[in-house]
């Protein structure tokens, strides 16, 4: 666990001076597009940034960040939706002014035929016919009239419906990991702070933090075309894929970074927390990673995890501590394993936590 610290900090330390030699503003959207890119969480973002060159202009990071860091650009996106909704209701609006302008023209005509017919005395036979004429076709491209003007709302309406789809999107792209599919940090951020939203009355849940435990061997034995990135990002999605399935509950589960991942437990009682968490780490490693190159099993993924209860903190960094000193107790003995913190030490023991394994 200390080398994994370490290395973040290592990261930092190398985005800032990157920033500095490059000449990169000290922008937050550029501090994460770059810590991005050096952390080699993603591969493809890590490629295209390389390949923008050694001068990186800000309309360069800005399209990069586009497309993979939305958040940050929020602002242009409801803009150009905007954009377009404005376009959108100016033409309905030009239709049902033509609608409009139909209509008393289909009034007038209606209007004169009405008098033709209720004038006393004799009626004239050709007036009549006339009227009775001019009604027909007016009514004839009235009718044409409301069926188009019924087509282009129905079209507007799906052009609405594709908007809100489309901001609907924009905004669960911000909390989505794009490898993985599953939640991202921002989404973990988010969902630990409500844990404690109600100080007196915390959720009842269990958080777990997970690491997979053989990503290293796997990466450093370079077992897909030496690329060790590439044979990450496989094994994580993977191992993301097999979460997803597994997951049938509906429980909170994310990517935070690199091979790290977190579980939120619906759940007061511990042994319940604990057999949902051995359910996923059972479902991660239930299929092995096969060799894009040779077709040969890469072997199965396994996770250690750290469990902590809401109820043994008051705060959210307080539980992510806890669940982390639990964390590098599965890790210290062995991995492949979940540890539950717990305060209520056994007589003699010199740690106060618990293993449960399957």
């Amino acid at each position: 666990m200390t080398q994994h610290i370490s290395a973040e900090k290592s990261v930092g330390i190398r985005v800032a001076t990157a920033m500095l030699q490059m000449g990169i503003e000290g922008l937050p959207r550029n501090y994460e597009l770059v810590y991005e890119a050096y952390s080699g969480v993603n591969a493809e973002l890590t490629r295209e940034f390389i390949a923008i060159g050694r001068v990186k202009s800000q309309r360069a990071l800005d399209e990069l960040g586009r497309k993979y860091l939305p958040h940050h650009h929020e602002e242009s996106v409801l803009s150009k939706t905007s954009d377009r909704m404005r376009l959108q209701m100016s033409t309905f609006m030009n239709l049902l002014e033509e609608e409009k302008i139909s209509l008393t023209h289909y009034g007038r005509i209606i209007d004169q035929a009405s008098r033709s017919i209720s004038v006393e005395g004799e009626i004239d036979r050709d007036k009549l016919v006339s009227s009775i004429r001019q009604l027909s076709e007016a009514t004839e491209q009235q009718a044409s009239k409301s069926v188009a003007m019924a087509v282009e709302a129905r079209q507007q309406a799906a052009s609405l419906d594709e908007v809100r789809s489309d901001i609907d999107n924009f905004g669960k792209m911000k909390f989505v990991d794009q490898l993985t599919g599953l939640a991202n940090r921002r989404a973990f951020n988010k969902a630990v702070t409500r844990i404690y939203a109600k100080p007196q009355l915390p959720m009842m849940c269990g958080l777990g933090l997970a690491e997979i435990d053989s990503i290293k061997q796997l990466v450093s034995a370079g077992e897909v075309g030496g690329n060790e990135n590439g044979v990450g990002d496989r094994f994580i999605r993977h191992v993301g894929s097999l979460l997803l399935a597994t997951n049938k509950t509906g429980e909170f589960v994310a990517r935070l970074d690199r091979d790290r991942f977190a579980f939120l437990i619906s759940s007061s009682e511990e042994a319940e927390v604990m057999r949902v968490i051995d359910a996923l780490r059972l479902g991660a490693s239930s299929k092995p990673l096969i060799s894009p190159k040779n077709g040969r099993s890469l072997g199965n993924a396994t996770l250690s995890v750290g469990v902590a209860m809401s109820t043994l903190s008051d705060n959210p960094t307080r539980l992510m501590d806890l669940a982390e000193k639990a964390l590098a107790a599965s890790v210290r003995d062995g991995g492949n394993r979940a540890t539950l913190y717990s305060v209520n030490a056994e007589p003699g023991a010199n740690r106060d936590w618990m293993i449960y394994r399957p």
